[in-house]
């Protein structure tokens, strides 16, 4: 956990203080690539290797897709709210 943190927050210094030219900000974007993929494939085989996790797999699969439904329909409705009413005004 902290060896996560503190690399982020070395990220974030680095970027702060230092103007990356689009070269090393086309390779910083290459490399974050293949760190996710390189994420994902160890989560994947992580989950694949956890028998409670196999057999669950339709239930966990259900309540996410709940979870996702229920999350961007809500999102849908709060943003649909609240610009109905900023915008309220510039109606004339």
């Amino acid at each position: 956990m902290w060896t996560i943190l503190i690399s982020l927050s070395i990220g974030i210094l680095i970027g702060y203080f230092f103007n990356l030219s689009d070269k090393q900000k086309s390779y910083n974007g290459r490399i974050q690539q293949i760190g996710v993929i390189f994420l994902l494939f160890c989560m994947g085989a992580s989950a694949g290797g956890n028998k409670s996790i196999m057999v669950n797999l339709k239930n966990i699969g259900k309540i996410s897709l709940t979870f996702a439904l229920l999350t961007s329909i809500c999102s849908i409705i709060l943003v649909f709210f609240v610009t109905s009413y900023f915008m309220r005004g510039g109606e004339e």
